[in-house]
């Protein structure tokens, strides 16, 4: 070996390895700070737990309602093309489709109109009612915040490819739960029949007014057909429980809360509070080796960009 290469080998065994990671290094770290990290971690978990007691049980009441089917077509496909035409112009529809039941569960009509009538207004915005008084300790609620409130505890998750719908509603008491959950499947199967029973109302209308106007005796007796089919969907429409669809799983009291999931929260806040302990155990100890270092270029770029608010300069 030459001269010129035992001063590059010792050379390289003199200089410090500042870049590497040493293991030993970081298990000493976390030993040193191992009382400010069980602090951290303890002092977390116990307030979690007392945030979690003290918070409001909720309840969570589900229904499952499946689309009712009829027969497509029945006393129409034999009409042929002028029946075809009629039933199309009259709007004559087949059976119920979970897009229907969301839009008219989520609309502001029918959530109004159940509010309205079952006054939930006091039990939603319990806060700002005073029940000795039964009036409002300050200003109503307004429409914007009824609508906010009532779809913030109801939930309608369709499921279209097992055709199901499962819908939910979630409220500090359980029995009141299951009873707001009811009052929208039935608010649903009403505001569906009603929407039939007009719709047949104005298509017989127009049937008979066409049958005023039309001389053929094959063209009455079609029409006469399409009429006793509207019939027969009003009446269907009056005698049927819920218009539209059926009830799988009707709504129930819940026995066990729905939320806050205590258990999940403290376990998520202890290990949170750990890996933040152990950043600042690191960190702490990563300023104090540039404080012995005396490295004071690198101590001021830190100060300066970790200060909150920078600091008035003296004139």
């Amino acid at each position: 070996m030459t001269e010129q290469q035992e001063c590059n080998t010792q050379r390289s065994y003199e200089m410090p390895e500042e870049d590497e990671i040493n293991l030993l290094d970081l298990f000493i770290t976390l030993l040193k700070y191992k009382w400010m990290i069980f602090l951290i971690v303890f002092f977390t978990g116990l307030a979690a737990v007392i945030i979690t007691l003290q918070m409001t049980l909720i309840f969570r009441s589900e229904a499952t309602i499946v689309p009712t089917t009829q027969e497509k077509g029945s006393g129409l496909a034999a009409l042929g093309g002028f029946g075809a035409m009629i039933a199309s112009e009259a709007g004559i529809s087949a059976s119920g489709s979970l897009e229907q039941f969301e839009v008219v569960l989520k609309s502001r009509e029918l959530t109004h109109k159940i509010v309205k009538e079952h006054n939930l207004l006091p039990i939603l915005f319990e806060d700002g009612w005073d029940p000795e008084k039964k009036a409002w300790k300050d200003e109503p609620p307004k429409v914007e915040d009824i609508y906010k409130a009532v779809h913030g505890s109801l939930q309608v998750n369709p499921d279209k490819k097992k055709n199901v719908m499962t819908v939910s509603f979630q409220s500090k008491d359980p029995e009141m739960a299951k009873k707001v959950l009811e009052y929208f499947i039935v608010g649903l199967s009403e505001f569906l029949r009603q929407q039939t029973l007009k719709d047949a109302e104005a298509q017989q209308s127009h049937l008979y007014q066409q049958l005023s106007q039309t001389t053929d005796p094959l063209l009455k007796n079609r029409l006469y057909e399409l009429i006793a089919k509207q019939i027969e969907q009003e009446t269907l429409a009056k005698v049927q429980k819920y218009y539209s669809f059926n009830i799988i799983d009707p709504p129930f009291v819940p026995e066990r809360k729905f939320k806050p999931k205590r258990a999940q929260i403290c376990v998520l806040s202890v290990v949170v509070a750990f890996f933040l302990a152990v950043f600042l155990a690191f960190f702490r100890e990563y300023v104090t080796k540039l404080r012995e270092n005396e490295d004071p270029e690198r101590l001021a770029a830190l100060r300066k960009y970790i200060r909150l608010r920078p600091g008035k300069r003296k004139e």
